[in-house]
């Protein structure tokens, strides 16, 4: 799995595209856990170009896949975009739903900046099928972090990733999650002997990054403005 397939911009302007938060029902389903309203924004807002590429991209497996999304229990978040995503998609596709797997909302992503989603991996719990070929969808993507952890958190219970997908990012195009060589060989390249502790600050080795995750470490200007960004962050008001 390497690109995400985006319907459209997150915020902004951009010619074709109607952005997700300035949809009129965006508020309704992103703050009010609004169901018939997330329903409603997705029909108004889904693309065929991702629509028939998703589809593509799973047929390529022979595989029905189960769609997952990065949901919270309802005491934990009003945001019912992620699921009514995933709902809506299983409509379309006759593809079935995981519900039994939550968001552990430890930390709140939302209107968060780059550090301080960095520093806090997401958390999931639940059971996932072994074997079972899973498609992830979200709401927004911004640095992939939610995507990933996802993935990992299904990968270790003994599932499949084959495809993923979200309604919005910055830029209203597919993102590359996987992180990618150039990204690679430039964190490598900048902090040579401390990419050890780079590990150890992260809580988990850089090759696990996300292409735009990498892309923030890589731009430090090396450990210490990286270990006081990450402590920053973990220490704020806003964690």
């Amino acid at each position: 799995m390497t690109d995400v397939h985006v319907h459209t911009l997150w915020k902004g302007r951009r010619e074709g595209l109607e952005p997700l938060a300035s949809h009129a029902l965006y508020s309704a389903a992103k703050g009010q856990r609004d169901f018939d309203a997330a329903a409603e924004l997705l029909d108004d807002i889904v693309s065929e170009r991702v629509y028939y590429a998703l589809f593509d991209a799973v047929e390529d497996f022979g595989l029905r896949p189960v769609l997952i999304a990065p949901a919270a229990q309802p005491a934990d978040s009003n945001n019912a975009l992620a699921i009514s995503y995933a709902r809506w998609l299983g409509r379309e596709f006759d593809w079935p739903v995981e519900t039994r797997v939550f968001h552990r909302k430890s930390f709140s992503r939302d209107l968060k900046g780059a550090w301080p989603r960095i520093a806090h991996p997401c958390a999931f719990y639940g059971e996932i099928d072994t074997g079972a070929a899973y498609v992830i969808v979200d709401d927004v993507m911004t640095l992939g972090g939610t995507i990933a952890d996802l993935r990992s958190f299904i990968l270790r219970k003994g599932g499949r990733v084959i495809a993923a997908s979200a309604i919005a990012s910055p830029s209203g195009d597919n993102e590359r999650i996987k992180l990618g060589d150039d990204t690679l060989k430039r964190i490598r390249g900048l902090y040579r002997d401390d990419i050890g502790k780079v590990d150890a600050i992260l809580g988990y080795r850089h090759v696990c990054l996300t292409e735009a995750e990498g892309r923030r470490i890589g731009g430090c200007y090396g450990y210490v403005d990286l270990r006081k960004k990450i402590l920053g962050a973990r220490n704020s008001r806003n964690a």
